[in-house]
């Protein structure tokens, strides 16, 4: 096992089971007998850590390659903290917490905690994401089965805990993520793989990443206040039996790269897996770009004008409420029969909501034809389509709610009561509250 080294042009010793290692070749690696600490300021994390430390309040870190948090520790930052990505360092940073192990960053509105790029030009794509790992169920394997990490190589996740808890996120900011780890894997900004209910996770944001904003892996982690601008593939990702809970979550596209608010999937190889994906959502307000171009890159040729609102696919259930969405391309899509099945039996509902925009609605089956039935969400559910591209209640970009008669908090205990459509009222623009989110 790799030792976490942490380097410093001060070379005084750190943290037990962890080398220091300074700027002069001379210094030998001397690792503290006593275990655990605060770590000094702009200190360099790589490896594996594997004893309890601390980021402090207000300092500055940088990532150096994979960073898996090991062993049962558990890594506790601070706020005010930033972690960059070292600009030096060829290989892919990314920090994974592994399912034996937590973070606890606690960050506040005026002091968020904020993992970015260390270039002096940052841009998408500069270095991986934040990656927790557990052990809630996932359709892998039937259920209680185990998958590998996506990303972290000699990590899997995935179990029967569906309580389990990966720590907790709050008031944390992901830059300039989605760095290309294979031709076919892009790191996430935030990846959640089998996380579970017991973790928690508000406020959080991700800006300029270069694939998914947030994508869940299975699990059953619940998620209030999230925001994703400027995400060059979804904003919003699900497979694998995600079963959590989201409210108040804010997309908005950028005018580059982009493809949908959300994608919808239960199991790519095997459509009816169980359990399936299930979660519940309320308050959403997605925003689109009708110019952003859809593809891996700018370089294998994208189009523009293709750009969707939410794709529900590959057998996936839920229960969603309140949306808006506007300024897409396409509005709400559901394919392959076993989707519409859940449409026609109830598991899968998308009500109270608007969609503005052209095409607002496409249910097609496996074969590509179009259905027609009875549920279908244009039909039911006090949903209204517009094909104005902008509703007249949003202000800003994202600002503005309208009256539903759906009150989530009936849904579950876990919501907020909010008997409107939309994410953020004009009475209470959490967004802006702070440094926390970034929307320009």
């Amino acid at each position: 096992m790799k030792k976490l080294k942490f380097t410093n042009a001060l070379a005084i010793a750190l943290s037990a089971s962890l080398f220091l290692v300074s700027c002069s070749d001379k210094d030998t690696a001397t690792p503290n007998p006593e275990g655990g600490g605060e770590l000094e300021n702009n200190a360099t994390l790589t490896g594996d850590i594997s004893k309890n430390t601390t980021l402090v309040k207000g300092n500055t870190y940088f990532l150096k390659g994979g960073v898996h948090v090991v062993g049962g520790a558990v890594l506790t930052i601070e706020e005010g903290v930033t972690v960059k990505s070292d600009p030096t360092d060829g290989s892919v940073a990314y920090l994974l917490i592994d399912p034996n192990s937590k973070i606890e960053a606690v960050g506040t509105a005026e002091a968020p905690i904020v993992f970015t790029s260390g270039k002096a030009n940052p841009a998408a794509q500069d270095w991986g994401g934040l990656i927790l790992t557990g052990k809630a169920p996932i359709n892998v394997q039937g259920s209680g089965g185990t998958a590998a990490s996506e990303m972290g190589q000699g990590i899997s996740y995935g179990g029967t805990d569906a309580n389990h808890s990966s720590g907790t996120l709050k008031y944390v900011r992901v830059e300039y993520t989605g760095k290309v780890a294979t031709s076919e894997k892009e790191h996430n900004g935030f990846t959640f793989e089998g996380v579970g209910a017991g973790t928690t996770v508000e406020h959080i944001a991700v800006y300029h990443g270069g694939d998914d904003g947030i994508e869940f892996f299975g699990g059953t982690v619940n998620v209030k206040y999230a925001v994703v601008y400027g995400a060059q593939d979804d904003s919003f990702d699900w497979t694998y039996g995600w079963k959590g809970k989201g409210q108040f979550w804010v997309a908005i596209q950028g005018d580059i790269l982009a493809d949908r608010g959300i994608e919808a999937d239960n199991n790519g190889s095997n459509k009816t897996s169980t359990p399936y994906s299930e979660p519940m959502l309320s308050n959403v307000t997605l925003v689109g770009s009708l110019i952003a171009k859809t593809g891996d890159d700018l370089e294998s040729n994208p189009e523009s004008g293709k750009t969707r609102a939410i794709k529900l696919r590959e057998g996936t259930k839920g229960k969603l409420y309140n949306f808006v969405s506007y300024g897409f391309s396409s509005g709400v899509e559901v394919e392959h029969d076993e989707t519409l099945a859940n449409v026609e039996d109830g598991s899968l509902i998308f009500a109270n909501s608007s969609v503005y925009g052209p095409k607002s609605w496409s249910f097609k089956k496996t074969d590509g034809s179009s259905f027609t039935g009875p549920k279908s969400f244009n039909q039911v559910g006090d949903n209204i389509a517009d094909e104005t591209v902008k509703p007249s209640f949003i202000t800003d970009k994202y600002v503005g709610t309208t009256t539903s008669t759906f009150d989530p908090k009936t849904l579950d205990g876990w919501f907020d009561s909010a008997q409107y459509q939309g994410a953020v009222s004009t009475s209470d623009n959490w967004v802006a509250k702070g440094t926390w989110a970034k929307t320009n």
